[in-house]
């Protein structure tokens, strides 16, 4: 493995058609760039590509200003994952590892690090594995509800913001969506795969479960910050879910199950809270 480098190019270069016996992943830092091999990509800043051995290819730099790029080869020895034999493009969205891992592997090939290769080969590992699973879903593409149902959940966005929760009912939020509270249920149950009072009762638990195995507080305490009556109706409450007390949970630790083990409640959840 060579170590990661940055490249400078004049406006309107190019590279001629080549064919490498490693792999070369190559980021944009500055400037675009038009990626040539059966067809044309074109690749941009945020940009990450994975270029294959074996694969005849070219690149025609920025045509009208001077642009920079990150790359890194790297041969099939110097990673365990398998990485398939084929060209990727991804973009690296805000919330996306890889952007910080190509800052990284940049950082990793200035440094004086004697054992700076075995931080590359673990990094080139991890991208390949963000890689093979898919970026990490951005702002847009996570706000996958729409209608009465975005409403719902932009409403509890703005009255969740912040610890002590308040109390919330079904139908203060349906109003908010401007739909009934059948309706209302009727989405939920179709998106989330419960009704508006369950899923509100299963946040509140999941906030719940954090303070219990995560913090020192009273459980009388965690009762009032997650808009529980009082300690008795928590513990009800509660046992009714996980099927023991709030401090038996506790008395887990990590080894709790949680309700976020349900997709729905998982999805609504990171619809509110990230």
């Amino acid at each position: 493995m060579d170590r990661p480098a940055v490249a400078d190019y004049p406006a309107g270069s190019g590279l001629q058609p080549r064919v490498i016996e490693d792999f070369e992943f190559v980021w944009m830092l500055r400037g675009r760039a038009t990626f040539i091999v059966s067809d044309e990509r074109p690749l941009s800043p945020g940009e990450l590509l994975l270029v294959p051995p074996g694969v005849r290819h070219s690149f025609r730099w920025d045509s009208d200003h001077a642009s920079r790029h990150g790359y890194v080869h790297f041969g099939y020895v110097d990673v365990h994952a398998a990485v398939a034999p084929e060209v990727r493009v991804t973009r690296m969205c805000s919330a996306d590892p890889p952007a910080g891992l190509c800052a990284y592997l940049l950082w990793l090939g200035r440094s004086n690090l004697s054992d700076w290769q075995t931080a590359a080969r673990s990094t080139l590992e991890f991208m390949l594995s963000l890689l093979e699973n898919g970026p990490l879903p951005s702002d847009e593409v996570r706000s996958e509800v729409r209608g009465p149902v975005a409403a719902a959940v932009a409403y509890l966005q703005h009255e969740w913001s912040y610890l002590p929760l308040r109390r919330v009912g079904v139908a203060e939020i349906a109003t908010s969506a401007h739909v009934s509270r059948g309706y209302l249920n009727r989405l939920f149950r179709e998106t989330f795969g419960s009704t508006v009072s369950m899923a509100l009762e299963h946040l509140r638990c999941s906030r719940a479960e954090a303070l219990l195995t995560r913090t020192d507080l009273p459980i009388a305490s965690i009762a009032h910050l997650c808009a529980y009556a009082d300690l008795s109706h928590f513990s009800h409450r509660f046992s009714g879910t996980h099927g023991m007390s709030p401090s038996a949970y506790r008395g887990l630790g990590s080894r709790s199950r949680s309700v976020l083990e349900q997709a729905g409640v998982l999805q609504l959840s990171r619809l509110i809270w990230e």
